[in-house]
């Protein structure tokens, strides 16, 4: 009788407790109706005009993410301006400088005692050669080759030491990430004076408004010059000591309302011109200094505010003067307005396209700059280089000066699944454009069909003859533009640009390899990527055999082609020579109670399930199977002898020695950039010997090693984080987030010792004599696009077709995401504290997708479908509609009680630090 008797009380109790809930939440909608309409504002409900998604407060998820939009309610621009750089003292060197562009046109801000200077650059400013085979290593001509040439410098000049420290009394500057623009503002006892630019994206007009209220009525003149140079592209091992090299064909000319440079190229003559469009009753007058230089002059008032429009056209072989003065008119006639307003909208876009949320606000902050110079470097004629990208400063400096293929192929990395393939695309153009030339090449030096690709060519194509035993290019070329077809679908693409390509990559590599006695396809001498030590059946060779034949009979096959080679390639794939495994050295990978562990170096403790790793391959003179990195004391390399060029000094942080002639991301090869093992694979014995290999190797040896993309493609999450943690302390050298590929702690030398000399060699005498290095410091944008791909593949992976989320990412953080996938789809994800909350997949093509689930079941909700669907399994495949949005979530009931959290971020006002101290965002107040 008691247990009726508890359950009737506790049946009244409940009933009174709805009616008292009842009343007060009757006086609550009556006193407070405003508020919770607020409240309604901000907390939306998804389903807005159907009954998809309903809204329920007391349970399910709460999220930024709108399901229904696909799309996240953080307020524009916090989004992207909490990347914003923030300068609180002056950056006083083209190092430290504000980099603006619009993917083709490219300027780069600085400031010099009185004075702030930008040094503007164009993509197609090229300067050819005569037609011929490069020799890139050749004394004679080492400042006669094919060479990008800066368009020219701007100088701002107040006359006042306004940005000398000892005069500074304020000081702010900011790159506005949201619209590419930069802001400048200057206090000292002489005035203030400020500056406002940006590059309009559509047309590339550079755009200044100039603000000065100084004590006195002085002129500020506003110069454009130009003086040509040698490129220097041997700077750190030989000079040639003819200064004239590079000075000819400058001219320049000042009308009424503007000023003009033009330069000769051989590619044609183009033009830069600059004029006032608002002068605000200030007078203005334009003058030639002389060939080099031209002056604006502006005066009549102590306090100034101007606007400036300077273009910069092609080579051409008309007199650009008139196309300058044309487009000058033009924009004069219209004002600035226009074209901010339309910039502003263009990068709006842009950053519409993904959202990064790692979970760490400084590795945020690098991807988003990262993103921001690929779109401000990589969108013009040809694809800014990996040195400097399109902001050399240095005259006509071009460092390294060719495309150098490890290094170049990095920039693009990160940018499919950014959302970024029109960015990808200039360097496709190029390397199809090469096409010709590389069949030329395949013929003439290797007596095959297909084409040839060196580690180094220059714009026409024409490829270094010193690297011919490196064949791995095209194929990882064909690989790019396989990618680009995956993730756009552009079947058009794929018939008249990436099939052609891919198809004579492999005509090529079938010259490669050569069937024996034991049936098998061996690959023939060869060097691992960029090595010199001679290798038979080379990894990277095998490897890329293997994909690059698979992936010309899918895109054979995509396209409905009929070709004659399918039989031998599909031979080739069956009979193909194994991946060269051997033992780790003795004591590298020991024995525990019950497993096997990594003996030494950062991961020294990691468990693994083999000690075999892979090998380089077969060394033809030494009759052995080489490691890429050994232990000191291995017995199987004591025929390198110390001062031997293959073996080198330099050691990683797990203590192993590089064998030098084997190049460093030979042993990634499987993994990296190639796709071959990843997580599909991750019951295989191959599976296990790249994560033995990659944990017993350590973390990358420069800044170009992709070791961190490795990490994630293997699913290494807890590796990754320590590998991510160190990173920016490692390779990033400058203050505006531009990283170096250089040996770790030796590239801070060039970039940081004013007096710092290197011993080179006059090409004409043979002299040894002492190079300073300053004026040759530079950044490389490798370690850049290494660590966003590396957090992009961390938070999402496709690249053999099936979805997968966090699938490195580790389990004590938080994080979200909209990345792009490979078939056509945005994916949005969100983790918190290794919980994935939901999955949401935009279909853009309309084809299948395969998930892999983040949890045993998940209920499945379609924007264009009320019924909710169940999935099982490890993965599910769900065919989709173009445009449809497909939600996954672990509980049917969080489809039904979606909350959507307004955020509004604040824009950056701060200089950023990393935790290990060593580096930094912006400049602190330094006066």
């Amino acid at each position: 009788m008691q247990i009726p008797c508890v359950a009737l009380i506790n049946k009244k109790i409940k009933h009174m407790k709805k009616n008292i809930f009842i009343f007060f939440a009757i006086l609550c909608i009556c006193f407070n109706h405003s508020s919770l309409s607020a409240q309604l504002a901000i907390k939306s409900d998804v389903a807005k005009g159907g009954d998809t998604f309903v809204p329920d407060r007391k349970a399910g998820i709460s999220t930024a993410f709108d399901p229904q939009a696909a799309d996240w309610d953080i307020s524009w621009p916090g989004v992207v301006s909490q990347y914003d750089l923030v300068y609180k003292s002056p950056p006083i060197d083209p190092m430290q400088g504000i980099p603006l562009g619009n993917g083709e046109i490219a300027a780069l801000f600085w400031c010099e005692g009185s004075k702030i200077i930008a040094v503007v650059n164009k993509s197609d400013l090229w300067d050819d050669a005569k037609p011929d085979t490069l020799d890139n290593w050749g004394n004679e001509n080492c400042d006669q080759y094919t060479t990008q040439r800066h368009a020219c410098r701007i100088i701002i000049d107040f006359q006042f030491p306004v940005f000398n420290t000892l005069y500074l009394s304020g000081f702010n500057a900011r790159l506005n990430l949201a619209d590419a623009s930069m802001t400048m503002e200057a206090a000292s006892p002489f005035g203030e004076v400020g500056l406002k630019a940006f590059i309009d994206h559509k047309t590339g007009t550079l755009f200044y408004e100039l603000n000065s209220d100084l004590n006195e009525d002085v002129p500020v003149e506003v110069a454009v010059e130009r003086y040509g140079s040698r490129t220097f592209s041997g700077w750190y091992h030989q000079i040639n000591r003819d200064a004239a090299i590079g000075l000819s064909g400058t001219d320049s000319f000042a009308g009424d309302e503007s000023i003009f440079i033009t330069q000769k190229l051989s590619s044609g003559t183009f033009a830069v011109g600059g004029t006032v469009i608002r002068d605000n009753g200030l007078e203005v007058s334009y003058s030639r200094e002389h060939s080099r230089r031209v002056l604006t002059r502006l005066s009549g008032n102590s306090k100034k505010n101007v606007q400036f429009a300077f273009v910069v056209t092609s080579p051409g072989i008309d007199n650009p003067v008139i196309e300058v003065k044309e487009s000058l008119f033009s924009i004069k006639q219209k004002g600035v307005e226009p074209f901010r307003k339309s910039n502003t909208e263009a990068w709006k876009t842009i950053w519409d396209r993904s959202f990064m949320d790692y979970g760490d606000d400084y590795l945020n902050n690098l991807w988003y700059l990262t993103m921001y110079y690929a779109n401000a470097s990589q969108g013009g004629k040809y694809p800014g280089r990996f040195n400097n990208g399109l902001w050399g400063w240095s005259h006509d400096v071009q460092n390294w000066n060719f495309y150098f293929h490890w290094n170049q192929q990095q920039l693009c990395w990160p940018l499919n699944a950014a959302g970024f393939h029109e960015l990808v695309t200039p360097y496709l153009d190029f390397r199809f454009n090469s096409l010709p030339q590389a069949k030329k090449d395949a013929k003439k030096f290797f007596d095959s069909g297909g084409a040839f690709i060196s580690d180094v060519t220059n714009r026409n194509g024409y490829n270094s003859p010193h690297t011919l035993l490196n064949h791995t290019p095209v194929a990882e070329i064909a690989l790019d533009f396989w990618r680009q077809y995956q993730y756009t679908g552009d079947k058009k693409f794929l018939e008249k640009q990436a099939l052609p390509f891919i198809l004579e990559a492999a005509r090529f590599f079938e010259s490669l390899l050569v069937k024996e006695d034991d049936g098998l396809y061996h690959a023939k001498e060869g060097t691992g990527y960029e090595g010199w030590i001679r290798l038979k059946d080379g990894l990277t060779e095998l490897v890329y055999a293997e994909v690059l034949f698979s992936t010309a009979l899918e895109a054979v096959k995509v396209a409905g082609a009929n070709l004659p080679e399918v039989k031998m390639w599909e031979d080739i794939l069956g009979n193909l020579a194994p991946l060269p495994v051997v033992k780790a050295s003795k004591g590298l990978i020991a024995r525990g109670k019950e497993k096997l562990n990594i003996a030494q170096g950062i991961f020294k403790g990691a468990s693994v399930s083999t000690d075999d790793i892979v090998s380089a391959g077969w060394g033809i003179k030494e009759k052995k199977w080489l490691a890429t990195y050994f232990d000191t004391d291995d017995p199987a390399y004591s025929f390198f002898s110390e001062d031997s060029p293959a073996y080198s000094i330099r050691s990683k942080r797990n203590g192993l020695k590089l064998l030098d002639g084997i190049f460093p991301a030979v042993p990634n090869s499987p993994v990296f950039p190639s796709g071959l093992v990843g997580l599909s694979q991750k019951d295989s014995n191959l599976f296990d010997v790249m994560t033995a290999t990659t944990l017993l190797y350590g973390t990358e040896c420069t800044g170009w090693d992709p070791v961190p993309i490795v990490l994630a493609r293997l699913g290494l999450s807890e590796e990754l984080a320590v590998d991510l943690d160190n990173f920016p302390s490692r390779w990033q050298i400058y203050c505006n987030g531009w990283g170096h590929w250089g040996m770790e702690g030796l590239i801070n030398e060039d970039a940081e010792l004013f007096f710092k000399t290197n011993t080179v060699k006059d090409i004409n005498s043979d002299e040894k004599l002492p190079l300073r290095m300053w004026p040759f410091r530079h950044m490389s944008m490798e370690s850049m696009s290494v660590l966003s791909t590396a957090m992009n593949e961390s938070l999402l992976q496709s690249y053999d077709g099936i979805l997968r989320v966090f699938p490195a990412f580790p389990d004590d953080k938080t994080g979200r995401f909209t990345l792009h996938a490979v078939g056509g789809f945005v994916v949005s994800a969100e983790i918190r504290e290794g919980e994935v909350q939901w999955v949401s997949v935009k279909s853009l093509l309309g084809n299948p997708c395969r998930l892999e689930l983040p949890w045993s079941e998940a209920f499945v909700r379609s924007t264009l479908k009320k019924r909710v669907k169940t999935v099982s399994g490890e993965i599910t495949e769900v065919k989709t509609k173009a445009g449809e949005v497909i939600v996954f979530t672990q509980e049917e009931e969080s489809l039904r009680s979606w909350t959507v959290e307004s955020e509004k971020p604040q824009s950056n006002e701060k200089v950023k630090y990393h935790p290990s101290g060593k580096t930094q965002l912006g400049i602190p107040r330094m006066f």
